[in-house]
């Protein structure tokens, strides 16, 4: 299904999973809206991803006049692995902030 959807501005989606079926949705300003059932399960998904874009853009190792466009998605590839592993740690318990992961991170390569 290729779904059209405007609230703020012009939004087109593609799923092979949901139909139009419209929800109610409670805002914040304690309204309802309906909106498409595909729209809010992606707005609910979506939390993760954005978090790991904004954490990633705080460290990025990729340089913005890159021409390689293979060094780019390597060092993309590599940022993400970090904070993979960041994740990982701060779920079993560890108690590093990110920056103070990175560093130890590559205090480990370096010992190698």
């Amino acid at each position: 299904m290729v779904l059209q959807w405007r609230d703020k501005k012009t939004l087109t989606m593609l799923s092979t999973i949901h139909n139009a079926e419209l929800v109610s949705v409670e805002s914040r300003k304690s309204t309802t809206k309906q909106k498409p059932k595909v729209v809010v399960d992606y707005n609910r998904s979506m939390g993760g991803v954005d978090k790991s874009d904004q954490c990633l853009s705080y460290y990025p190792s990729t340089r913005s006049r890159q021409r390689k466009y293979y060094k780019q998605i390597f060092r993309h590839l590599l940022d993400q692995a970090v904070w993979n592993a960041f994740v990982l740690y701060k779920k079993n318990g560890g108690d590093l902030k990110h920056v103070a992961f990175r560093m130890k991170l590559i205090e480990m390569k370096m010992n190698m």
